[in-house]
């Protein structure tokens, strides 16, 4: 009984290290909301793609290495199932349709045959259709090369492939993580393959009708890689069903998810022993990994999984996994004839890996302790906590209160609204008035605020020469009115675009009041990581005072400014060689705030406080949240500042400097060709 108790005590104890480690119910919930909007956001948009977040951040789990995972879904394209009547599919219509066809390979890979094809064809498409006697075909291989060299050639990075995936690395994303970016088309259809996922009895009602309806309602989804047992791969594809593991996902407890995010935790730190035994550290990967839980939960009733049955939960998986080795038969969740062990886990590498499992089975608890990727371990952790420091695990409802808040408004302040239409308010204003909770409020608020100054700059676009002087002025005061609701929310962006409508209307002085309450508040600066000691004062003067989030916001955080190329007459004129390289332009607030009053000054022709402004630009090119560490578009607005009062030496060096720069996205970039002008107009004026 002694044994059960302390048991059931160990468990209830790794609970609350993995609640700190991955977040509590309440974490975990906001960033799964969070994700599913900022999806929506673009969704609703007039793109030619659809994306669709998978892995762990749209899972909701945050730990070292946790990826970013997104689904690029050609809306131009559908893929119909075999024996699918094409004329009662009126979805179809003027889209690129694809057959699914037998591939001669193991269950859930297919070749597609082309169809029909429609008018919004992409180019990576045409490239990869290939006859096959008097039919057609599109090939993965062909498919995915293209993509891949059209990513890299734009965005001027070298990607890795792995399997559907071009793999972006952390420095070049500045997300802290890695992307995975699959490229796939959608089917409306369930597969027959997976039909008896659909119909198989399941003792413990999990998952329920209800669920289950939804899921086959959504489809699938084809992404381009064969399989690798296959002789031939060349014109196979994956069936995927991302968007079905994660309303699964989604529909579980907290403790179950908690068991996943531990199976996961100890899969990346035994991945280097994997690679040891295999050769391979994605042997045993995240996939197999949500294959088991998913499998684990059908076998078992949910009473099971309970915070005190913690770790016999976690053991189970682990049981499941070790009899799949055994076996050497891993079925996939949904098409369960798809051994995913096959070509894999066989012979002299099989009977290692069993062995490496059931010797981590036999550790038990000290199995968590193991691996060096996450310092301290979990293991460790628990010891600690064991022995009486609480502290580690145990967060103030204030501390709790600052994690989310900050969670929220980051990730409200991230996404980049460049385009509206009725879709998005609709979408955004229903958005609004369904909201139960302080997030739903403020997330709401603040893409409606931030879409409605979008649809402003798209009215200060819309010039036109052959109207007169009043319908210039209606078509000013709306786009000025459409955007002083986000200029209410937030100093940055939401007041530094619309200080900038003023700047471009004449207005300098109204633009330097603007830009002075932006450099003078000394807000959080959200577009890099937010040091302790702000987080420290945020919580002091914030939390646990009963203000809302919209509040928080609007005295706390500010975010970059950004201009995108859709409104080139809203960025500056000085700043289109950046705005034409870059496509959208990304500023700091308070280096932008100071180039801006600068600007100001210059057009006054107060010589004084213009060179004041630019000691200011100096001094913040130090900065080291908004300087230059990472950012070369701060090297260039001294550069131009330079050129302005005639220093073309000092304007050299910032240029240089500015394409010494080592973080991401230097090729977009002009200060080569702004060191260029600068040498031709001295030779001329020579």
């Amino acid at each position: 009984m002694s044994d059960q108790g302390e048991l059931y005590g160990d468990s209830c104890i790794l609970h609350y290290v993995l609640d700190r480690m991955i977040g509590n119910q309440e974490m975990v919930t906001i960033r799964r909301k969070l994700t599913l909007v900022e999806e929506q956001i673009w969704n609703t948009g007039k793109h030619n793609c659809n994306i669709i977040s998978t892995g762990s951040r749209a899972e909701g789990t945050h730990m070292k290495g946790s990826d970013d995972d997104r689904m690029f879904i050609d809306k131009n394209v559908v893929v119909i199932c075999r024996d699918q009547d094409i004329s009662t599919t009126p979805y179809i219509a003027n889209k690129t349709v694809f057959i699914m066809r037998d591939a001669h390979s193991r269950p859930g890979y297919v070749n597609l045959e082309l169809v029909k094809l429609g008018q919004m064809r992409t180019e990576e498409i045409m490239k990869s259709i290939v006859p096959v006697r008097d039919l057609h075909y599109i090939s993965s291989d062909m498919y995915r090369r293209s993509v891949t060299d059209k990513v890299s050639d734009g965005f001027h990075i070298k990607m890795d492939v792995t399997g559907p995936a071009n793999t972006l690395v952390n420095d070049q994303t500045r997300t802290g993580c890695d992307t995975d970016c699959v490229n796939a088309f959608i089917c409306n259809s369930w597969p027959r393959e997976a039909d008896e996922w659909a119909n198989r009895p399941r003792l413990h009602e999990w998952p329920g009708k209800c669920l289950i309806d939804q899921v086959v309602h959504d489809g699938c989804y084809l992404v381009p890689v064969g399989d690798k047992t296959s002789p031939d791969t060349f014109l196979q594809w994956r069936i995927s069903f991302a968007t079905a593991e994660r309303k699964l996902l989604h529909s579980i407890s907290h403790v179950q998810f908690m068991v996943y995010c531990l199976f996961k935790y100890l899969k990346k730190q035994v991945s280097d022993k994997f690679k040891q035994i295999y050769r391979d550290e994605d042997i045993i990967s995240s996939y197999v990994i949500k294959t088991v839980l998913l499998y684990a939960l059908e076998f078992t009733s949910l009473s099971f999984w309970q915070e005190k049955n913690l770790f016999l939960c976690f053991t189970l998986c682990l049981n499941i996994l070790i009899t799949w080795v055994n076996a050497a038969y891993c079925p996939n969740y949904f098409i369960n004839t798809n051994n995913m062990f096959l070509g894999k886990v066989h012979g002299e590498n099989q009977q290692n890996l069993l062995h490496f499992l059931v010797d981590l089975h036999n550790m038990t608890w000290e199995s968590l302790s193991i691996g060096t990727i996450f310092t301290p371990s979990i293991g460790k952790l628990l010891r600690l906590v064991k022995h009486g420091a609480w502290e580690i695990v145990l967060s103030t409802p204030a501390r709790l209160e600052r994690e989310s808040d900050l969670t929220i408004i980051k990730n409200s302040m991230a996404i980049i609204i460049s385009a509206t239409h009725p879709g998005l308010f609709k979408y955004l204003s229903n958005l609004l008035c369904k909201s139960e909770s302080n997030m739903d409020e403020f997330v709401s608020y603040y893409h409606l605020v931030s879409a409605l100054s979008c649809r402003g700059m798209e009215t200060f676009e819309k010039r036109s020469p052959s109207r007169g002087n009043k319908d210039q002025y209606k078509r000013l005061r709306k786009s000025k009115n459409y955007m002083t609701p986000f200029a209410s929310v937030c100093s940055s962006p939401g007041l530094l675009t619309l200080a900038t409508y003023h700047y471009q209307t004449g207005n300098y002085i109204k633009t330097l009041e603007m830009c002075g309450h932006v450099i003078s508040s000394r807000r959080m600066y959200i577009g890099s990581p937010i040091d302790e000691e702000n987080q420290d004062r945020y919580e002091h003067l914030y939390c646990g005072l009963g203000y809302n989030l919209l509040y928080k916001c609007q005295h706390t955080c500010v975010s970059s400014v950004k201009f995108s190329g859709t409104f080139r007459f809203m960025c500056p004129i000085l700043l289109h060689p950046e705005l034409s390289l870059a496509g959208n332009l990304t500023i700091p607030p308070r280096p932008y705030a100071m180039f801006l009053s600068f600007m100001c000054y210059h057009e006054l022709g107060d010589t004084r406080r213009r060179d004041a402004s630019l000691i200011q630009l100096q001094i913040v090119k130090h900065d080291k949240y908004e300087g230059v560490s990472e950012r070369w578009i701060v090297h260039n607005l001294l550069g131009i500042c330079y050129e302005m009062v005639g220093d073309r030496a000092l304007a050299l060096r910032e240029y240089t400097e500015s394409l010494g720069v080592k973080g991401p996205f230097q090729f977009r970039n002009p200060a080569r060709q702004r060191i260029e002008m600068l040498k031709q107009t001295h030779l001329m004026r020579k």
